[in-house]
């Protein structure tokens, strides 16, 4: 627990230090989380029997990543949704070229859809921590503290109410500790945090509300990669963060609202 509490506060210090400054400091602290979820994702397939190309799942997530930087800086004036297309070209034709001619054909077809998720789960969805953070109005880094720090009063509020007063379990056959009275205590928790944090820094309603959203696909996110784990046989992505496993374990809740949020700041910033 000791562990867990030191790791969890000095790194999201830096994380929100990271985000507040933003420019080149963030780029390169989301690019080696990239890096490592990326290697992670690689060992978790690999487990489960389904063989994945390192070299090209993260040469394909830093050039996804790389236009995304270069679209934020440069005010969206790349072609973003043409040269995703390449990259999943690049990543196709990669696993191609590059396939294991030992393995059977039986196996090409798995191996492809492996490497086009690899490249999504996490390189897309980590890109999102970019996109977000060069939304002008509001601060794109309130936006991201917004969604973090709803997420971490999420996931503390389940942990201490779940291990104090819960009975039911939520997904026995996924991860058999989460019980619903830790799911529905961390949901409260959270959004009480994210509204708070939103309130303060006056961020509009129609953001706050999404906080009860958050949490819900928070936990989702949470489930989505406690599956992969179980299906891999192991039980964290990874060791980089002491008392809280890998990347993936860390950021699983955040990936899959960071499109939401964003897509939703980007509606409300059309509308108006």
């Amino acid at each position: 627990m000791k562990t867990r509490i030191i790791t969890g506060v000095l790194g999201g210090l830096a994380f929100v230090y990271a985000i507040v400054t933003g420019g080149i400091f963030l780029e390169v602290v989301t690019g080696l989380l990239l890096a490592v979820g990326v290697w992670e994702y690689h060992r978790l397939a690999g487990s489960a029997g389904i063989k994945t190309n390192f070299p090209l799942l993260l040469c394909a997530s830093l050039l996804y990543f790389f236009i995304q930087v270069c679209s934020v800086r440069f005010n969206h004036r790349f072609a973003v949704v043409e040269y995703t297309g390449f990259v999943l070209f690049f990543i196709l034709i990669g696993t191609f070229l590059f396939r294991d001619q030992d393995q059977g054909l039986e196996v090409f077809l798995p191996s492809v859809a492996a490497n086009l998720f690899g490249l999504v789960y996490p390189g897309v969805l980590l890109t999102y921590i970019i996109l977000i953070r060069g939304i002008s109005t509001p601060f794109g880094w309130q936006v991201l503290l917004f969604i973090f720090i709803t997420i971490w009063g999420n996931d503390t509020g389940a942990y201490f109410i779940g291990s104090f007063l819960g009975k039911t379990p939520l997904a026995p056959k996924i991860s058999p500790h989460k019980t619903v009275e830790g799911s529905v205590g961390g949901l409260l928790v959270g959004a009480l945090a994210g509204i708070g944090f939103g309130l303060a820094f006056r961020l509009p309603w129609s953001i706050l509300a999404l906080s009860p959203l958050i949490g819900i696909v928070g936990q989702i996110g949470d489930l989505f990669e406690s599956l992969l784990k179980r299906g891999a046989g192991v039980k964290d992505s990874g060791w980089i963060l002491p008392g809280h496993g890998g990347v993936l374990d860390r950021f699983d809740s955040a990936m899959l609202n960071l499109p939401l949020v964003y897509s939703f700041v980007c509606l409300l910033s059309a509308i108006r």
